[in-house]
């Protein structure tokens, strides 16, 4: 997650979120602050639905919202949307933001030129008509009672409110102007733009920051950030291929892409995995597994090693004692949470799944409510997604045990890696 957009009605939030999806960012907006993002978001926005409440309510939905993406050493940059009109409770929610997120300037630019919202000696304009002549000064919900953007935030914030005129931003002013006013102390800085140009200069300024400050606007200023700033570099991820299946086709298909070099392996002990101490076996595994993950190499994880492991079946049954049926059962299942504890801990870039029992399973512990085929990487081998799934759409490859030629898990993931090289 590169970006936390923290809005407060739905509407807004969409307005302002279509601006970093147009340019390829991968933008999610969530109704409630309790929804669970997918893994791949690069921008989460957030709707506190807060524009009519009262204003330390509104202050407690922003920082509620806000405070768990503020808590990681990486955190995301913080934008927060504000209606370009000012209505609602721009203070209150706007210093909660900067409390949360430990940011001791908020800089202010909600102009929209494309929609005919400015802002021009600290005022408001609507059309160029100053906002306190608009209809919006008699909002049934939120009406205005000034134009000036400064006299609004003061309704609802003690801070001190600069403002930088027009002249100043036009003539690159302002990164040297928000410099100094961090060094005096917390405060909100609110800038005058007539044009899209203004608001690049506003961005680019705010970039220039040795603490970004908090970025508070609307579409606009949304529009004018750089795409670095919010969207994660397109990169190849490796894929994960679970070979659950005992079948010799599997295992030649993996002895192959272990002699090309394709993939590393990591060997699970079935033994180890149905006893009662199978904790310690899936948390080893899992580690493994993410090591080489890490390192972005394809990673195998194997069951099967030799067709004697076909003869030993009756007696892992007996060991367990539990019949073939329960003891498939429960060595998918394991495997599943095996895998769901992989996908938590490490990115990839896609799953192979051979075996059906084991496909089943995995998609269990993955929450998919079903499998969507979009192609066919091999004759009666699909590609497709996981329906509602924790991994959300990342590319899932599914094979029956016995079915494929040698090359083919090669196949599948030459065939992964190019759907990545052709976004």
């Amino acid at each position: 997650m590169k970006m936390i957009v923290i809005a407060d009605d739905f509407t807004g939030a969409n307005d302002t979120g279509v601006q970093l999806a147009k340019k390829g960012a991968r933008t999610e907006v969530m109704l409630t602050p309790a929804q669970k993002p997918s893994r791949r978001a690069d921008v989460l926005v957030i709707n506190t639905e807060s524009r009519a409440m009262a204003a330390q309510q509104a202050a407690d939905a922003v920082a509620s919202a806000l405070a768990p993406w503020c808590e990681a050493d990486d955190a995301p940059l913080i934008y927060k949307k504000i209606d370009s009109t000012f209505r609602g409770n721009v203070g209150a929610e706007v210093e909660a933001a900067m409390r949360v997120s430990s940011r001791s300037l908020a800089l202010i630019a909600a102009a929209i030129p494309a929609a005919g919202r400015t802002t021009q000696h600290g005022e408001c304009r609507v059309n160029d008509v100053p906002l306190l002549d608009t209809e919006f000064a008699s909002d049934p919900k939120t009406p205005i009672v000034s134009s000036r953007i400064a006299t609004l935030i003061g309704l609802q914030s003690q801070l001190p409110v600069y403002e930088v005129s027009l002249e100043q931003v036009r003539h690159n002013e302002l990164a040297a102007l928000l410099r100094h006013y961090a060094s005096l102390g917390p405060a909100m800085v609110v800038v005058d733009a007539l044009q899209d140009r203004d608001l690049a200069l506003i961005a680019q300024a705010a970039c220039e920051q040795p603490t970004m400050p908090l970025l508070v606007g609307a579409a606009g200023l949304a529009n004018a950030l750089p795409v670095h700033s919010y969207l994660t570099e397109q990169q190849q991820l490796p894929v994960l291929v679970v070979a659950g299946s005992m079948s010799e086709a599997t295992r030649r298909q993996v002895e192959q892409a272990l002699r090309q070099g394709r993939a590393g392996v990591v060997d699970i002990d079935v033994v180890r995995l149905l006893a009662d101490s199978a904790a310690q076996e899936q948390a080893a595994v899992v580690e493994q597994a993410c090591g080489q993950l890490a390192h972005q190499r394809h990673c195998i994880l194997r069951t099967s090693r030799s067709a004697d492991d076909r003869h030993q079946i009756d007696a892992l049954c007996q060991q367990a004692g539990l019949s073939r049926q329960q003891t498939g059962e429960l060595l998918s299942q394991r495997i599943g949470q095996v895998t769901l504890g992989i996908i938590e801990r490490a990115r990839i870039g896609g799953l192979f799944l051979t075996g059906g029992d084991i496909a089943t399973a995995v998609a269990g512990a993955l929450g998919a409510e079903g499998y969507r085929i979009h192609s066919e990487v091999a004759p009666c081998i699909p590609c497709g997604t996981f329906i509602n799934s924790d991994i959300d759409d990342l590319p899932v490859i599914t094979k029956a045990g016995g079915f494929g030629s040698d090359s083919t898990l090669c196949d599948a993931l030459y065939f992964i890696e190019e759907m990545y090289r052709g976004h």
